[in-house]
């Protein structure tokens, strides 16, 4: 499962990436395994950061501690990150 935050405005950039120290750290907190991570950039007012985990126990644990926007498979995933690069 991926697990997509969003980040709006003329930080958005700064914003995902100061996301991903802290998600990190909850991470370790919580001996969660990412299998990836990444920021990607749909447009210079709109950053977002990603994390895909194949651990149900650990992808319920972000969706209720973190509130991800949305929780996507690997096929949309990939597919929004697609159309984000056209």
């Amino acid at each position: 499962m991926h697990h997509h935050w969003d980040f709006f405005g003329p930080d958005a950039e700064k914003t995902a990436k100061h996301f991903e120290k802290h998600i990190l750290e909850f991470a370790r907190q919580e001996n969660l395994q990412f299998d990836a991570s990444g920021i990607f950039h749909a447009d210079e007012h709109h950053t977002g950061y990603w994390v895909e985990t194949s651990c149900d126990s650990d992808s319920e644990k972000i969706k209720k501690r973190l509130r991800p926007r949305r929780s996507l498979s690997a096929e949309e995933h990939h597919q929004l990150l697609s159309e984000l690069k056209s």
